[in-house]
């Protein structure tokens, strides 16, 4: 329950007069006789009450510098500026040369348009023709194609590669990095984007390079990861040696140990890429016809050019000095080097002498900008992306949407956010508390979590205070015909959640982050009479038994079985007989645990806490139908 927010000016003028008026004669010892508008001393009281009633509302108004403060006491975010989006760019030579394009490289889709991207990184143009070839266990090209998801490497823990072979042509050297962008389905944001977090990798990958003819092969020299060991869409950099050539256009991924909860499904494959950002960086030196119009007074502004309703960053050297960009000036000093940004004019003001320091028109003056930023950022896919600069000879195209860009945030928006923000677990001090900050751990995808109170690994059969186990259930692909059935959160997902849980427990708890157990089950589904598609009445009930139980997906309410529940025989025969309808008749569901065989009950098969039944089995067994009437003497 919240409290309600408390409305401070609720008296009005007239409310204000009533009340005053009432008082005159006990005030004035009954002197005070003629209580008309007309009389001078009325006037006086409506002009005051005219003032206070303008005060009260005063108390209800709150500034805007008053939210900024509030929320740095808070120890919250404040109006966050304005957010680039962000893409990626594959770009393609204009001739058969490979085309050397450096970080910060401006592209447009209409070159005198304001809408700009700015690439993230260097990149080396290859000539392509045709397009890339994936195989595992055997040639997945067509998937690729069709976007039907390749999966990559194993999840069993063992030795697993995969190969691909890039669409270049020639046999063109580079100095500097070959790129490939790796878009893959996952539930963990992409390394372009604005929510992405860093990733821990879930097993250790190696990148070399072959040639597909098998005469030659090599290791890169250096290698930058963007998709955290294939754990999410990214873009691989990979910097060859200096007897690599286009030729070698084979490229090998391989791992001593695939410990991924789920292979990782490959969708699009492409190289020359790089990520690019709605923004373009400014270097501006001199402003000499400004600063020399300054004066030692508050409130001086440095006009920048061409940043109008544009302007995202900026950094400042006045005087052979540094100064800072700051959200405002409450908690300044008069000594601070501080100014602030605004984004309608495109300058940057600085402060009165008391909160922010007043600059001084000496010396040079130099200011690095960005401009960009904001929802105008974000659009569509198309290939018509052009070079600003006239001497990049590529062309470009955006392989995913621009997506991220925001306008900046009023102070309003921000209270807002902040008010939300309050009730957000930050703490991990009740059971609740322990899965929803596994759950939300960045840079991984938990599907589910379990938290055990008094569960300690060392003292498996007693209950140690102050002990908490985690039980963590990974968001793995529920379709496909690689679904892993028991999925186990990979090492780094569970090392990222252990580290989240670290910093957010009490001081006296004891934290440990674990996979949930697996009981392997095994159903035996008694059908009523004689099925007219016996193939497909196995195939229905076995599929929804499966799903039923599934441990991300299962459930009454199709949220993954919950951990620890029992399995109750009634329960499984409902889903069973819903999934089949008037296929058949459903009798009875016998359950069998650890190997054992089924064994028709009422009873029902206990777990204990943190286990997840795993459905290894489903046979199907008709009987003789039971007439109405039978058995009855």
């Amino acid at each position: 329950m919240t409290l309600p927010v408390p409305k401070l000016d609720d008296l009005t003028w007239a409310d204000l007069m009533a009340a005053v008026t009432r008082r005159i004669p006990a005030e004035s010892d009954g002197t005070w006789t003629l209580h008309a508008p007309v009389d001078p001393g009325v006037t006086l009281l409506e002009l005051f009450a005219y003032l206070l009633e303008q005060r009260l509302y005063w108390l209800d108004q709150a500034p805007d510098e008053l939210v900024v403060a509030i929320l740095k006491l808070l120890g919250l975010e404040p109006p966050r500026p304005a957010q680039a989006a962000a893409t990626v760019l594959a770009l393609r030579p204009e001739s058969d040369v490979p085309a050397e394009v450096p970080e910060g490289t401006v592209f447009a889709r209409d070159p005198a348009a304001a809408i700009r991207f700015s690439l993230d990184d260097d990149v080396t143009a290859f000539p392509v023709e045709g397009e890339a070839a994936v195989f595992t266990d055997r040639d997945r090209t067509a998937d690729l194609r069709a976007r039907r998801g390749v999966p990559l490497l194993a999840s069993d823990g063992s030795a697993a590669s995969a190969r691909f072979t890039l669409p270049l042509t020639g046999a063109h050297t580079t100095t500097g990095w070959l790129s490939v962008f790796f878009e893959l389905d996952s539930p963990v944001p992409p390394s372009w984007s604005p929510l992405a977090a860093p990733a821990a990798p879930p097993a250790e990958l190696t990148w070399s390079w072959f040639r597909p003819s098998g005469d030659a092969s090599g290791a890169f020299e250096e290698v930058e990861d963007g998709t955290g060991g294939l754990r999410r869409s990214g873009v691989v950099r990979l910097r060859p040696p200096a007897d690599w050539s286009t030729v070698h256009n084979g490229l090998l991924v391989s791992t001593p140990a695939a410990t991924y909860a789920s292979p990782p499904r490959l969708l699009r494959l492409a190289v020359n890429v790089s990520a690019a950002r709605h923004l373009e960086h400014r270097a501006v030196t001199g402003f000499t016809d400004q600063t020399d119009e300054w004066l030692k007074l508050p409130g001086q502004r440095l006009v920048l050019p061409d940043a109008a309703g544009r302007l995202l960053g900026a950094e400042l050297r006045l005087a052979d000095e540094e100064w800072e960009s700051a959200v405002d000036f409450t908690f300044g000093t008069s000594r601070d080097r501080v100014f602030l940004l605004d984004r309608d004019e495109g300058a940057l003001v600085f402060g009165d002498g008391l909160t922010g320091r007043i600059p001084r028109p000496e010396g040079e003056t130099v200011v690095e900008y960005s401009i960009g930023g904001g929802r105008d950022g974000n659009g569509g896919v198309t290939g018509n992306w052009l070079p600003v600069t006239a001497d990049s000879p590529v062309r470009a195209a955006n392989l995913v949407q621009a997506d991220g860009g925001a306008d900046p945030e009023t102070p309003a928006r921000a209270r807002d956010r902040a008010a939300g923000a309050l009730g957000e677990v930050t703490r991990a001090v009740t059971a609740e508390d322990f899965v929803t900050l596994a759950v939300t751990t960045p840079g991984v995808a938990v599907g589910r979590a379990y938290a055990a109170l008094g569960e300690h690994p060392g003292f498996p059969c007693a209950r140690v205070p102050g002990a908490v186990t985690v039980h963590i259930v990974p968001s793995v692909p529920r379709d496909g015909a690689d679904v892993v059935p028991a999925p186990v959160p990979d090492p780094g997902t569970v090392c990222a959640v252990a580290a989240r849980l670290a910093k957010t427990r009490l001081l006296t708890a004891e934290v440990f982050v674990r996979a949930p157990a697996y009981r392997d089950v095994r159903l035996r589904v008694d059908l009523s009479g004689t099925p007219a598609d016996r193939v497909k009445v196995s195939t229905v009930a076995g599929d929804a038994l499966r799903r039923f139980l599934d441990p991300l997906v299962g459930g009454d309410d199709e949220t993954g079985w919950p951990l620890g529940e029992a399995l109750r025989p009634s329960a499984l025969l409902r889903a069973a007989q819903q999934a089949l309808g008037d296929l058949a008749d459903v009798t009875a569901v016998a359950i069998g645990v650890d190997g054992a065989d089924p064994a028709q009950t009422c009873d029902d098969v206990e777990l204990r806490a943190g286990e997840l039944p795993v459905v290894r089995e489903v046979r199907t067994h008709v009987v003789p139908a039971v007439e109405p009437g039978e058995g009855l003497l």
